[in-house]
């Protein structure tokens, strides 16, 4: 029996935007979900749709065994980490690139161009170890379907911007491009960024050991989320969110998060051989060297 729920504001907007890169508590959760539910504001615009034991066992465990080793030690994860300030270099002169503090996470799948690197690829870990990242991709297929199957609206728009985009930079036959995966990273508030504007969010836990808290929470509802091992979670990320902390963890306690999502401008990328020809032609400005 999937519960309903119609949620009022506990926080003015302002009140919303003034925690942008705090850490939220346990006081941020009024109400606590840990059963197959649905979410709305009063005005009926969805906000959440949660569902328990959504995955398999065995399709959890084989997409934490697939990405798992895209984790690493990064400063790239902007306001979620708690903080968002320019790098500086070695020598003390402050970059252009802004950064936040160092969590751990990886990406899977695609990139479109940025900032840093100017043209359409594979993630790091894609590249290096593709026969891992195709290990994962029934996982995402799972989740594409569960996508499907309870947010509709959503997935219908986004799917056709992903049948849109050169088959080299989605994953498999699905909506998502890139996955971010976050290990014991309990994220500050903050509203997603760079993914595709019209489509609907999603969380997955894997849990070893003990913790507790760690609750997916919109602070301005006062709504918290229990998510277990095998629960999926469909939510609006373009609304403030962020994670409780963690409490009476054991020793060995790990937290993995996977996020799938399609990154709002792969739809420009261009076939490999024209980003490479691109590529040399800008940087260099010869085909051959």
């Amino acid at each position: 029996m999937v519960q309903t729920l119609k949620l009022k504001r506990v926080l003015t907007p302002a009140q919303g935007d003034a925690l942008h890169k705090k850490f939220l508590t346990s006081d941020n959760v009024e109400t606590l979900v840990d059963y197959d539910c649905d979410g709305y504001d009063l005005n009926g615009k969805m906000l959440f749709r949660y569902r328990k034991n959504a995955i398999p066992m065995e399709i959890l465990k084989q997409g934490v065994d697939a990405f798992k080793g895209s984790i690493q030690l990064t400063d790239g994860r902007g306001s979620a980490s708690g903080s968002s300030h320019k790098r500086v270099r070695k020598d003390g002169i402050v970059s252009n690139i802004t950064v936040g503090n160092k969590v751990l996470s990886g990406n899977v799948g695609y990139m479109d161009s940025g900032a840093m690197v100017h043209y359409c690829r594979k993630t790091a870990f894609a590249r290096d170890y593709f026969e891992k990242f195709k290990e994962g991709i029934p996982f995402v297929k799972h989740i594409d379907n569960l996508y499907k199957e309870l947010c509709p609206e959503h997935y219908a728009k986004q799917k056709a911007i992903a049948e849109g985009t050169n088959k080299n930079y989605v994953i498999g036959d699905t909506s998502f491009t890139t996955v971010t995966v976050n290990r014991n990273f309990a994220t500050a508030v903050h509203k997603d960024a760079g993914d595709y504007p019209e489509g609907f969010g999603n969380l997955i836990i894997y849990r070893e050991g003990h913790y507790e808290g760690s609750y997916f929470c919109l602070p301005e509802y006062g709504v918290g989320i229990d998510m277990q091992n095998q629960d999926v979670l469909f939510a609006d990320v373009h609304s403030w969110h962020g994670n409780t902390p963690y409490e009476n963890t054991s020793e060995d306690f790990m937290r993995i998060a996977f996020v799938m999502y399609y990154r709002e401008y792969m739809y420009q990328c261009k076939s490999p051989s024209e980003e490479l020809f691109e590529t040399k032609m800008r940087e260099t400005g010869f085909l051959k060297l």
